[in-house]
């Protein structure tokens, strides 16, 4: 009768040990997926990512240039040759290009036609020239060494249909507007002493800068990564703990029971 129960208590003690070890290798293989899953977290998280594509806005090129507050003198410049010279220069001060002239409405394309600025204009019109130069980029304002001598020229001619008609404050904030296009304006205003210390072609060549490389198009690095990697990292605390507390409670279980066989 004793040897009977003493083997059945030696099996009952069997069982236990092998359910026991059998939780300890779930234990061990849940605490290693927890590992590997945090260690994917971090690793995705420095993948780059397709960026959304964006819908191109329509950019209305005839438009004022947006406003800005408090502007600055050359600020004033730009709504001042949106004004007085973008019709004629162009929007970039490329000049009046056969791509420029196409911004405008069909019937305003051909500027020499008779009756609008050719030999022929309507009344109290004007004739345009039919080379119109550059103001801004590469080579443009060739001819002057300083800004002070574009302030000067613009006094003297500009605008073309009606020279000198501008005041002398508007004339230094477009000739600002062009010395901050050319690279060559500091940001202090310009006034009619120190506009002909600005010197174009010499300051011109030495603040050209190489253009930076650009990114992947479509790629970009994932501005979530951070943010994911606190939250991944947390959660994967989470479950690991978790999982630790659990396979003590099952260990403590099984020691408890196994004493209480023996």
């Amino acid at each position: 009768m004793r040897s009977g129960r003493w083997r059945a208590a030696r099996v009952a003690r069997f069982s236990f040990r092998t359910r026991m070890n059998a939780d300890l290798r779930r234990l061990t293989i849940l605490a290693l997926a927890v590992v590997l899953w945090g260690g994917g977290v971090r690793q995705f998280s420095k993948l780059p990512y397709a960026a959304t594509p964006q819908p191109t806005p329509t950019v209305d090129r005839l438009a004022a240039p947006p406003t800005v507050y408090p502007p600055t003198q050359a600020d004033d410049g730009a709504q001042l040759f949106w004004l007085h010279c973008q019709p004629c220069h162009g929007d970039q001060g490329q000049g009046l290009t056969d791509e420029w002239r196409a911004q405008y409405p069909p019937e305003d394309q051909d500027c020499w036609q008779s009756g609008c600025h050719g030999k022929q204009p309507y009344e109290n019109g004007f004739t345009v020239p039919t080379a119109i130069p550059a103001v801004i980029g590469q080579d443009s304002l060739g001819r002057f060494e300083t800004m002070g001598q574009v302030f000067d020229f613009m006094r003297a001619a500009m605008p073309f249909q009606d020279p000198g008609h501008l005041s002398e404050e508007e004339y230094l904030a477009l000739t600002a507007f062009l010395a901050r296009a050319h690279g060559v304006w500091d940001g202090r205003p310009l006034d009619t002493n120190n506009v002909y210390q600005v010197r174009l072609r010499s300051a011109t060549a030495e603040t050209v800068t190489p253009p930076a490389s650009p990114a992947p198009a479509g790629v970009s690095q994932n501005p979530q990564a951070g943010n994911g990697l606190v939250y991944g990292a947390a959660a994967v605390l989470i479950i690991f703990l978790t999982v630790i507390a659990w396979g003590i409670k099952v260990f403590m279980g099984h020691r408890q029971r196994i004493r209480e066989l023996d």
